[in-house]
């Protein structure tokens, strides 16, 4: 038993000492997705309809959210149909829409769209709108949408999701 639990120590220690992360990887089903958005996100299994997919994540950063868009094959035209649906949205900022592509740490290439909104009673923008567009392994676009205020937006959120998003 105490050679059982000092095994079990110096792995634990070994990983410590060699800068192992713990994952957050979160696997998406129905999607055939997955990546890491890091720490603090509370899982939210709830039943959903496609093209929304479960679970969505909720955290101090925001929220994610993960979008099946099986109709779509090529990437730039599901990035335009995600741009003008977001653009017939009376909050959404014209002039702040972006694309622009990624690639991730396993090889995928996507398309980032971004832009912000804003309320009616607000005078400045008071939401900030990630969605990182790829292809599942079935080649169906998949968009994992991170929505999120202006003042709670995370670099190191948008990071991750770019570099961690693979296939499953």
């Amino acid at each position: 038993m105490k050679t059982s639990l000092l095994h079990c120590t110096l792995v634990a220690l070994l990983g410590l000492a060699a800068g192992c992360k713990p994952s957050h990887r979160v696997s998406y089903n129905h999607a055939l997705i997955s990546f890491d958005p890091g720490e603090g996100w509370k899982r939210l299994d709830i039943p959903v309809e496609l093209p929304v997919c479960s679970p969505r994540l909720m955290g101090k950063a925001g929220l994610i959210n993960v979008l099946l868009l099986a109709e779509f094959t090529d990437l730039k035209k599901a990035a335009s149909y995600l741009q003008t649906s977001f653009s017939s949205n009376a909050k959404a900022l014209p002039d702040t829409f972006k694309q622009e592509d990624f690639n991730t740490e396993s090889g995928l290439t996507g398309i980032h769209v971004s832009y912000s909104a804003q309320s009616p009673k607000s005078s400045t923008p008071d939401s900030r709108s990630h969605s990182f567009v790829t292809h599942n392994r079935r080649g169906q676009c998949v968009s994992v949408s991170y929505i999120t205020s202006p003042t709670a937006e995370s670099p190191a959120v948008i990071e991750a999701i770019q570099k961690t998003l693979r296939v499953e």
